[in-house]
């Protein structure tokens, strides 16, 4: 991380001579010093303006009489332009010393993570250059943030030791933010074991002994690599949280002022696969994790022999194989076909918990309709898993439109084993929590909770499914949750051509109606109402926008629902336009966006 800024610290106090007290900042040469530089930087000797004989004219403007100009007077009459050429001249090599670091990602696509400052603002009060390099040279914000070391986080999870659930998604490229990683770790009753403790976790990990040495000497981290110390009351605060509020160069366009936008949205775009939320719950489930790691292809004798039983309160339980329900269900015409999503209840602003894929399935209402139909007093139906692992329930309403399902088929093959294989609950219209893989029971009861789960976290918090994480304060933060794709940070593109933004935006249960949209960091928004979007399908939105010059942009995107919902936290991305786009020699070539290598299979070598 710090290896290039030191080098340019090195290289700049050699060029200046300045000693390592003054930490490199620019001093002020004296006036001797400066003239001798001018001469020899020309090849002539200095005009210092001593012998000149000035008009009257020019003696006025020199002694800034009002109303007069240098308008029809050269600079070079000015006593000191010497010494102003010098200061101009250091940082005009400051700036190219220090300038943003440009990176080549291991797919080619190039980021600058940090704005270019192309000049001082109009009527700045620090004249004495174009620019003071002030993010990189004085904020070191290159050597800043998660991104800073990880280029992706995502794949740092993806690699860790201790396997991470899984909260990237390579099918939709979501890029995943520390803003996340707080959510989770902050407040997740029944999850975590300990609340709160995403910074105990994470100083533990960057400054314990197993890494303490390689983050502070070979990566020059220390308390500004992730914080930022303020005066404004709020402490330590996270700098990528922050960092657009204290970056210059990030050009602001107000909503009247954004030109033409090309704004759609549609449902029906599927993945290859549906996001697993895997081997969290139980011993089983690390199992079925494992054979997918693995490749392990399941024999199709559990398929045939496995079995279904319906029973509770209906008037005639009874268990069948599921090769015998399928068969009779397609013989039936009751089979159903449909693209559907899943997303977990944690799936935060940014995240990857989500995906649209096609199912094939048999309703839950004709397997019980098979037992008789319900008896008196029910009030839900438990999805009982296998392993015994989890019998999370779902309302009778969801049984009755049909938005309960016993799906065999994702994208019309069979489900892989991280998926469940032979087959799994699938709810719509509920998180993921009550989607029970290798479900082996439908039981209708009477004491299925209000909130219609069967953990800690949901019932302490909830009433009603689930449909979204809440924090201590009881406010879901992720409902509705408008994300942006894969747009890593800093994107370089090309101004003056379209750009696709695009994403997804949902809400669990809940009907998007709106999504708005900010170039300047939320002061202005461009509205689009969607009309007749299907909750049990992802809206994955596209905004096509023209970037009108070079520079540093930042979209905010936010939502609501039909319902009354607003979005809690928004999601911003930047983007650095450029007139002509660097060559990938003149960048820094990235082999892998993780510090921390592959992780080799138990098995077989894989990674």
């Amino acid at each position: 991380m710090a290896a290039k800024r030191m080098l340019a610290v090195l290289t700049i106090c050699l060029v200046f001579g300045l000693g390592a007290v003054a930490g490199c900042a620019p001093q002020a040469p004296t006036p001797d010093a400066t003239a001798d530089a001018g001469a020899e930087a020309s090849g002539e000797e200095s005009q210092s303006g001593k012998d000149r004989e000035y008009t009257e004219d020019e003696l006025a403007v020199i002694a800034g009489a009002e109303g007069t100009t240098h308008g029809d007077i050269g600079e070079d009459v000015f006593l000191g332009k010497d010494y102003i050429d010098q200061l101009y001249d250091r940082w005009d090599m400051v700036a190219e010393e220090y300038s943003p670091e440009v990176r080549t990602l291991p797919d080619g696509r190039m980021v600058q993570r940090t704005p270019t400052e192309y000049s001082l603002a109009s009527g700045a009060w620090q004249t004495q250059a174009n620019t003071n390099s002030y993010n990189t040279y004085w904020l070191d914000s290159d050597n800043r943030g998660c991104g800073s070391c990880h280029a992706d986080l995502g794949s740092v999870l993806k690699n860790m030791a201790f396997e991470h659930t899984q909260v990237w998604n390579d099918d939709i490229k979501s890029n995943l933010t520390v803003q996340e990683c707080i959510n989770c770790h902050h407040w997740a009753p029944g999850y975590m074991e300990k609340n709160m403790e995403f910074g105990t976790l994470m100083h533990a990990v960057h400054f314990g002994a197993r890494h303490k040495v390689q983050f502070a000497e070979e990566y020059g981290g220390n308390c500004n690599s992730c914080h930022n110390a303020t005066d404004n009351g709020q402490g330590m605060e996270m700098w990528d949280l922050v960092k657009y509020d204290h970056l210059w160069g990030v050009n602001n366009i107000a909503s009247e002022d954004l030109g033409d936008v090309d704004f759609s949205f549609e449902q029906e775009t599927t993945q290859d696969n549906a996001f697993s939320f895997e081997w969290m719950h139980a011993y089983y489930d690390q199992m079925r994790h494992g054979a997918g790691v693995l490749g392990t292809n399941l024999p199709q004798s559990l398929f045939d022999n496995w079995e279904i039983t319906i029973d509770g309160l209906v008037k005639a339980p009874y268990t069948a194989t599921l090769k015998e329900l399928v068969d009779e269900a397609e013989k039936a015409g009751v089979v159903v076909e449909k693209t559907s999503k899943i997303v977990c209840s944690w799936n935060m602003v940014g995240g990857g918990g989500i995906s649209n894929v096609k199912i094939t399935g048999i309703p839950v209402s004709w397997l019980v309709e098979k037992a008789g139909g319900i008896t008196d007093g029910a009030n839900g139906v438990r999805a009982m898993r296998a392993d015994g692992s989890s019998r999370r329930s779902f309302s009778l309403d969801k049984l009755n439109a049909n938005e309960a399902l016993l799906v065999y088929k994702i994208n019309g093959e069979p489900l892989g084993a991280k998926q469940g294989y032979p087959c799994t609950n699938w709810v719509e219209g509920v998180d993921a929590q009550v989607f029970s893989k290798q479900i082996n029971a439908y039981t209708v009861a009477d004491d299925c909770p209000p909130d219609f789960g069967d953990s800690k976290y949901c019932a302490e918090n909830y009433d009603g499914s689930p449909n979204g994480w809440f924090d201590e304060n009881g406010v879901i933060v992720n409902r509705p949750n408008a994300t942006i794709l894969d747009v890593p940070e800093g994107l370089v593109i090309e101004s003056g051509k379209p750009f696709d933004f695009h994403g997804y935006v949902d809400a669990y249960n809940e009907h998007i109606s709106q999504m708005e949209f900010s170039f300047d960091g939320g002061e202005t928004w461009t509205a689009f109402d969607l009309a007749d979007t299907d909750p049990n399908r992802v809206v994955w939105w596209h905004l096509q926008w023209t970037p009108p010059e070079q520079g540093a942009y930042r979209l905010t995107v936010r939502a609501t629902t039909a319902e009354g919902s607003e979005s809690k936290q928004t999601h911003t991305v930047l983007v650095n336009a450029k007139d002509v786009l660097p060559s990938k020699e003149d960048t820094v070539v990235l082999e892998t966006t993780s510090l921390v290598p592959p992780r080799a299979a138990a098995a077989g070598g894989q990674n």
